[in-house]
């Protein structure tokens, strides 16, 4: 690691070839199975809607090798695209490892996604086959299918993590086809990301990519084998499907995804499990502590709580560390770099694990301004990527271009200032910085000022257009109304703490947040319903 100029916010590091996981998903699995066989792979318990399930490592192998046969047996060819659509069932994770043995693609599908959003998906990357829940919600999986098969040419195969999945590996068994050889380097998972205006970008991760970012957050986290983890990340997110998944079986940890999130099913895995560690988004930690009878639990193995999907502030990070008693750390990643692009060092400050933290080994960083020139230390701009789980590419965009600029670095969209030691801190996205009147203001800054409140459970802060200033601040807050009674009180708070500039205009309470599947609060969306309710258009 380096920092070549200790006044300029740029941080160099490459890993040598001997330090890149250049593996296969296929191999990575068949490694872990043959190091820690009897070890808990993934484990589902004490948790309504899904079979309770302990594969060891063994177990996941031998079953998607099995599969990955019945693939090669009904016609698949190596960079064929498959799609799997459904919740976190174990079968989603069965199905992954199975693909990638079989040399094929996945392209991971919102268990949300709607008709039309489907067929764009599985038109775009012209897949063969669709691997899907019996059910999501009421919706019969099936008959969705079936309904706009007609629409998706390329689409021949579909199989039910149920019934399709078992009869395919009962077949697998029995046949003699081989494994084919499949390069680390070739597209194996296909995620589809920024979808909240204009057309979803198809993004392309290699299986070196995937497995050398998730292994480097594990070890960065110090997960070690057998220690249980237990994560609230969807498998169609990057989040769940790589870091979660390989970073397991990179280190030989036993995983615990949540089927669907639930507060008190959660605390109930915690406890009874003994996890030692919880990952997942901020707001899933906040619906726990909200649960009536949280100081019941037995939370005592509970030693680290990792935090991501969005970009937390300090004072609610210090209220998890404090009521769950456990060390709180943040991490920082996207789609396009595989996941984990930089958290901090285990043995960090509290005010330091609050923030991005630290590039992961390899991984390059900078930040920019509009003319792409590095800016001095803690001075905002936009935060470039350049690393090990740097995507392909984006395989849809209408000029051709992959996304990534031609000097190699990756523009993120985040805006993020870098101090002396690399350190990074993300202040919002660029999209979102509030220009009022010539001033640039950060949402999360200001997010932070208002979650010092003791009445505010959660807020968002977004800009609204103005005749005068061209923007205007608009926060809006769950509270706890037995603490604050409006959002004038809340005001007055504001003016005797903060520049009267950073003041919100416009404040609200709200019962709940619109939030994406990864927990992300929805700003658009509240932005979209202020700009009506205020007649702002």
């Amino acid at each position: 690691m380096a920092k070549p100029d200790k006044n300029l916010s740029e941080w160099i590091d490459e890993l040598d070839n001997s330090e890149l996981m250049a593996i296969t998903l296929g191999e990575l699995i068949e490694t872990r199975a043959a190091e820690s066989p009897d070890t808990e792979a993934l484990v589902y318990s004490n948790q309504p809607g899904v079979n309770d399930i302990r594969w060891t490592y063994k177990d996941l192998n031998e079953m998607s090798t099995n599969l990955a046969k019945a693939f090669i047996d009904y016609g698949f060819k190596p960079g064929d695209t498959v799609g799997v659509w459904g919740p976190n069932h174990p079968e989603w994770i069965l199905s992954e490892y199975a693909l990638a043995k079989a040399g094929l693609r996945i392209v991971t599908l919102n268990p949300l996604y709607k008709e039309q959003e489907l067929i764009f998906a599985l038109n775009t990357v012209s897949a063969v086959a669709i691997v899907h829940a019996e059910a999501i919600g009421e919706i019969k999986c099936l008959d969705v299918i079936n309904k706009i098969k007609s629409e998706i040419p390329s689409l021949k195969h579909n199989y039910s993590f149920d019934d399709g999945l078992k009869n395919l590996i009962k077949e697998g068994r029995c046949s003699n086809s081989l494994l084919p050889s499949v390069d680390p380097n070739d597209i194996f998972m296909i995620q589809y990301t920024s979808g909240t205006t204009g057309v979803p970008k198809a993004a392309q991760m290699t299986h070196q990519s995937l497995i050398t970012s998730s292994k480097n957050s594990h070890v960065r986290w110090n997960i070690t084998v057998n220690q249980r983890v237990c994560h609230g990340f969807p498998l169609f997110h990057i989040g769940g499907s790589a870091c979660m998944t390989l970073g397991a079986a990179a280190t030989g940890a036993v995983s615990l995804p949540l089927y669907i999130f639930k507060p008190d099913v959660t605390l109930d895995i915690l406890q009874n499990e003994k996890c030692s560690v919880f990952i997942g988004a901020p707001v899933l930690l906040t619906a726990m502590l909200e649960v009536p009878n949280f100081k019941e639990y037995d939370l005592s193995a509970l030693k680290c709580l990792i935090v991501g999907g969005s970009n937390p502030p300090l004072e609610l990070l210090k209220k998890f560390s404090d009521e769950f008693d456990a060390d709180v750390v943040n991490g920082y990643g996207m789609t396009e770099t595989c996941g984990l692009t930089s958290t901090a060092l285990p043995n960090d400050p509290p005010e330091l694990k609050a923030i991005a933290g630290l590039a992961l080994p390899g991984v390059s960083l900078r930040v920019v301004n509009k003319n792409n020139e590095v800016v001095k230390n803690d001075t905002p701009g936009e935060l470039l990527y350049k690393g090990p789980g740097l995507m392909k590419g984006y395989g849809n965009l209408p000029d051709g271009s992959s996304g990534i600029n031609p000097d190699g670095w990756f523009p993120t969209g985040d805006l993020a200032t870098m101090n002396e030691d690399g350190y990074i801190n993300i202040v919002g996205r660029a999209k979102e910085m509030i220009i009022r009147g010539g001033e640039n203001l950060y949402p999360i800054e200001i997010e932070n000022y208002l979650l010092e409140h003791p009445g505010v459970l959660e807020v968002a802060v977004f800009g609204l257009p103005d005749k005068k200033y061209d923007e205007e601040c608009c926060a809006v807050a769950r509270v706890d109304l037995t603490k604050i009674n409006n959002p004038d009180e809340l005001r007055d708070w504001c003016k005797e703490r903060i520049s009267r500039w950073k003041v919100p205009r416009y404040i609200f309470f709200i019962d709940s947040f619109p939030v994406t599947p990864s927990g992300k609060i929805q700003k658009y969306k509240l932005q979209e319903q202020y700009i009506q309710d205020l007649n702002l258009n």
